[in-house]
């Protein structure tokens, strides 16, 4: 029974070293994304990335170029949020922006006749908060669907 608890323990042992391997996401030229064990070819992929095991971080390779494409296609989100006074979800939506230190323009539909039309030419529904990030309707406040928002592009 113990001889077979040895060998048990092992191949956990065994098994538990092999599951924290390195791995590369990468872009080939015509744009198909690989991921291997083993780092790509020199100078034909872009996007690099190198995933470490859970003791390390994550690192991100990318040449000067690739660096300055990537930062113009990461521009800040577009934000719009309607909301109304005495309204808590409001200044959840409001707090969470400012926390994630994302510039938007908030239209208080109490306040301004005019953020009142503008919002009707976009929805008729009077729920507040609402917002527009990247161009995608948000109804109400909720933290995860907010950071898939910002996430996506415009």
């Amino acid at each position: 029974m113990i001889k077979y608890l040895l060998v048990l323990m092992a191949f956990v042992f065994f098994l538990s070293g092999t599951a924290n391997a390195d791995y590369y996401k990468w872009e080939d030229k015509d744009g198909n994304v690989h991921i291997t064990d083993y780092p790509p070819p020199t100078k034909s992929g872009k996007n690099i990335k190198i995933h470490k095991d859970e003791s390390g971080n994550a690192q991100l390779l990318q040449s000067d170029e690739e660096q300055a494409e990537s930062a113009k296609e990461k521009k800040a989100p577009e934000v719009a949020l309607y909301t109304k006074n005495s309204c808590d979800e409001c200044d959840k939506a409001r707090e969470f922006l400012k926390s994630k230190k994302i510039n938007f323009t908030e239209y208080n539909m109490d306040n301004d006749k005019k953020a009142s039309k503008k919002r009707k030419e976009i929805d008729d529904s009077e729920d507040v908060p609402f917002a527009i990030i990247n161009k995608n309707h948000v109804y109400g406040f909720s933290e995860n669907v907010y950071n898939r928002s910002l996430k996506a592009k415009p």
